[in-house]
């Protein structure tokens, strides 16, 4: 697996006001994330954060540079990158998504289900898409019920197989 050179710290929803202020949704940690200063890749290219403020679930956010509404329209539907030498420490347990990405996924017995291709971000949690061999796919919620254990030196996911019908009948 090979590390993006940059993570995605933000998804810029919306521009608030006539400033160039934009309305961010963080991808991992708290309102302090975008710290004034911080070094920054936009679709506008590299900016450091002016100032952020958190604003309900949202946080409003001021780059250098994105000065009226209209640069910051242009940022709508991107996302803000940080390097990864600015990437924020993770606590034990917690993985970035390109960290997951290409392992390959077993069940408790140790019998192969596939290999993850991508982590969808939900409201409530994220989730696993592993692809079986025969291209089939497979969604895991990333909760403990469901996965067992993370190894990423071995490149392995181990998850709970759950019958169809057990699934179906849960709800």
């Amino acid at each position: 697996m090979s590390e993006p050179p940059r993570l995605r710290a933000a998804y810029v929803h919306r521009a608030h006001g006539l400033d160039g202020t934009l309305v961010v949704e963080l991808l991992g940690g708290d309102s302090d994330r975008l710290r004034p200063g911080l070094p920054v890749h936009s679709a506008r290219g590299p900016r450091p954060v002016r100032w952020s403020r958190a604003a309900g679930r949202e946080v409003l956010c001021k780059l250098e540079g994105v000065d009226d509404r209209t640069a910051a329209q242009s940022l709508v539907g991107t996302y803000l990158e940080v390097d990864r030498a600015h990437a924020r420490p993770l606590p034990p347990g917690e993985y970035f998504h390109f960290q997951l990405v290409g392992l390959s996924v077993v069940d408790e017995a140790g019998e192969p289900l596939g290999e993850i291709v991508d982590i969808e971000t939900l409201p409530t949690h994220d989730v696993v898409v592993v692809r079986a061999p025969d291209g089939a796919t497979t969604l895991v919620p990333a909760v403990h019920d469901a996965v067992r254990a993370i190894d990423i030196a071995q490149g392995r996911m181990v998850v709970v197989r759950r019958p169809v019908d057990e699934v179906r009948d849960a709800g």
